[in-house]
């Protein structure tokens, strides 16, 4: 038998998600919780940084764009890292970047300060009170 000299990319694969939930508990959520960053930015290449933050999505982008703090926040991050979704699942709603290697992978202490200031903005608009 012999080795195939076009073999097909399956299989594990050298990529890494952090992903952070908030919980829902029973209530159904939606689209309103959807929102991707639209990041502005200046420099080129490894020289790139985030000069401004705007929310895209759902409902849940107003309280995210008029979180000020928040957009300091996600500015002084790496470029790769201010790309941040939040999205529903089935049992709650998931706040996560870009897929890493497993040389990049790894989650700041700014980064999840991010994380954590959007999770208590999704469970305020849960009706939760935040943690």
């Amino acid at each position: 038998m012999s080795k195939d000299p076009n073999p097909l990319p399956w299989g594990a694969q050298d990529r890494f998600q952090a992903h952070f939930i908030v919980k829902t508990g029973s209530q159904r959520v939606n689209s309103e919780f959807l929102a991707k960053t639209k990041l502005k930015t200046e420099g080129h290449f490894a020289a790139k940084k985030v000069a401004n933050v705007e929310w895209i999505g759902g409902n849940i982008t107003l309280m995210l764009n008029a979180d000020s703090e928040l957009a300091n926040m996600i500015s002084k991050l790496p470029y790769n890292d201010a790309k941040i979704w939040v999205e529903p699942t089935r049992n709650g709603i998931r706040i996560h970047g870009r897929w890493k290697s497993s040389y990049e992978f790894r989650v700041s202490k700014e980064l999840f300060g991010v994380y954590d200031r959007i999770a208590s903005h999704v469970k305020r608009a849960l009706g939760s009170p935040p943690v």
